[in-house]
């Protein structure tokens, strides 16, 4: 199967803590990450819908606390497992390690057919 994320994900040792106006805070574990969003595993069920959105702060070793709760919107839902995306990039306050960046090479790399064919903006995005 070819990997469509325009962002390599990686496992990461970290924790969340979401908050919304009716759901009041909830922890979960952060599963894996990119710079555009992360996988997170619930404990309980929840009413969690496509589109919602959510504020999530990050915890853990290696996370710097001082970070506030970033704002993310939830892209996929699989019973207890959820999809966040970021609504605004975390590029400038966190990236994956160097050596786990590797694409399979086995699959064309999404992110330099994208660059061979299409133009992009100011900011990297796809103009």
């Amino acid at each position: 199967m070819k990997e469509r994320r325009r962002h390599k994900r990686v496992e990461v040792d970290f924790w969340a803590s979401l908050s919304h106006p009716l759901l009041g805070t909830i922890t979960c574990d952060i599963q894996d990450m990119s710079v555009s969003g992360v996988s997170i595993k619930l404990d309980e069920d929840l009413n969690f819908f496509v589109m919602m959105e959510l504020d999530v702060k990050i915890r853990g070793e290696g996370w710097d606390e001082s970070m506030p709760a970033l704002p993310v919107q939830v892209t996929r839902l699989n019973k207890r497992d959820i999809g966040l995306q970021f609504i605004e990039s975390c590029e400038d306050i966190w990236s994956p390690p160097e050596e786990d960046l590797d694409f399979d090479t086995d699959d064309s790399d999404v992110t330099s057919r994208l660059s061979e064919s299409a133009e992009f903006d100011e900011y990297g995005k796809l103009a």
